[in-house]
């Protein structure tokens, strides 16, 4: 469950910037990757049954920066009908400048048809604080603030067209063991001008180590948009369990 996954999904929701949980645990200098597949069920904005599949890869240098590179992408019909069509890129850096205190930056471009969503351009930047650390427990926070440029297709209306500053903050708790990890990260991110326009995110991880380099994960995560563009749904839920590879 790392802050900085490479990663190529096939049902990705990228309706929130910088989703992806903080690392929990150790991260070993040098080049890591993992393949993954599994099974999605969405409901809100798009309701289907989907296979999911991933590939990751990312790398930490120089004992304290991780860097990544995240894409995905899909489109889908049924019975003639468009049920999903996004895309999403977003690169980020890492800098553990002062343990427990990082800092990152990141930017970000993604497209979701069914939320009316023509293209989202994101950059921001924040610290990581790891709040607490122990053999079975591990907290962070995370602080940081975005510029937002937004364009809606054709016909929608939404208060976010244009350009804002937005924050994107976040906890995340974990219990983990030996063979065992329970994560729990939660995203608020209002509208630096209109606090009554904002974004939330929980997701809560649980991941089994099932051999050396193969792992089983399930993952459940809501999505709220207070302020959704015109006829879309402000809520977006997902379930997926799989088995991951790593290498």
């Amino acid at each position: 469950m790392s802050l900085l996954l490479l990663a190529l999904i096939v049902d990705a929701n990228a309706t929130i910037v910088n989703v992806f949980s903080p690392s929990v645990g150790s991260i070993e200098d040098g080049w890591h990757g993992s393949i993954s597949a599994g099974t999605t069920l969405l409901s809100g904005n798009e309701n289907k049954a989907a296979v999911a599949s991933a590939a990751g890869v990312r790398v930490k240098h120089s004992d304290s920066h991780l860097s990544s590179l995240t894409g995905s992408g899909e489109v889908a019909y049924a019975l003639g009908d468009l049920v999903s069509e996004k895309a999403f890129v977003n690169m980020r850096h890492r800098w553990m400048f002062a343990d427990p205190v990082a800092a990152f930056g990141f930017v970000q471009v993604d497209h979701n048809a069914l939320r009316a969503l023509l293209i989202r351009d994101l950059a921001g930047a924040g610290v990581d604080i790891r709040i607490w650390r122990n053999d079975w427990a591990e907290a962070h926070i995370g602080l940081s603030m975005m510029m937002e440029h937004q364009v809606m297709s054709e016909g929608a209306r939404d208060d976010d067209a244009g350009i804002f500053a937005r924050n994107s903050d976040y906890l995340t708790i974990a219990v983990k063991s030996e063979k065992v990890t329970l994560a729990s990260t939660s995203f608020f991110q209002p509208r630096v001008d209109k606090l009554s326009n904002w974004r939330a995110l929980e997701e809560l991880a649980f991941t089994v180590k099932l051999a050396e380099k193969l792992d089983w994960n399930a993952k459940a995560r809501l999505e709220h948009d207070h302020s959704p563009p015109q006829d879309v749904e402000t809520d977006d839920v997902s379930l997926t369990s799989g088995l991951v590879v790593k290498f």
